[in-house]
């Protein structure tokens, strides 16, 4: 009987200890549909062009000072003024899907860049890299019609921007 027990006993934490011993994944497919607004009552419509890179950055140190730098693939520390312009990642861009750019992130906190070559508007957001979480599906949303500012993790910086005018 007490054979049994341990038997039994082994057997079950044996098949617990299966568990725990999963692959880890260290990576997180970052996907985002980036829709542009025109004007302030237009709809959304998907972008058609953009670039997309990340650095292993963090937003707290780490900036873009122009529209020229974002197409340059150039962050520039806020402390210091060192420059950096070999992206750790870059990423794909397909229009035709919901979700048209993706990027995989490896490093432990990314600076994720998003470039819209005609328009003079890029953003840029931080992403720490959590375990065990494949791909992240994320929007982001342009106005050509507001000057730079920050919505959901984004900072939007949009050089073209020219305040409307009193008639």
């Amino acid at each position: 009987m007490k054979k049994g027990f341990i038997i039994i006993a082994t057997l079950l934490f044996a098949s617990m200890m299966c568990g725990c011993y999963k692959d880890v994944i260290n990576y997180t497919n970052f996907n985002t549909a980036i829709y542009e607004q025109t004007f302030s009552n237009g709809s959304y419509t998907h972008v058609q062009s953009a670039e997309v890179y990340a650095f292993a950055a963090d937003t707290t140190e780490w900036k873009i000072v122009s529209l020229e730098d974002a197409q340059a693939h150039v962050i520039t520390n806020k402390l210091t003024g060192e420059k950096r312009n070999t992206p750790d990642a870059y990423g794909s861009f397909n229009p035709s899907q919901e979700y048209q750019s993706s990027v995989r992130l490896e490093q432990s906190m990314s600076m994720i860049v998003v470039v819209l070559p005609e328009s003079g508007i890029y953003a840029y957001r931080n992403y720490q890299l959590p375990e065990n979480l494949e791909k992240v599906d994320t929007k982001l949303y342009i106005a050509h019609w507001r000057p730079s500012h920050s919505i959901a993790g984004w900072r939007v910086v949009n050089e073209g921007y020219t305040p409307p005018t009193a008639e």
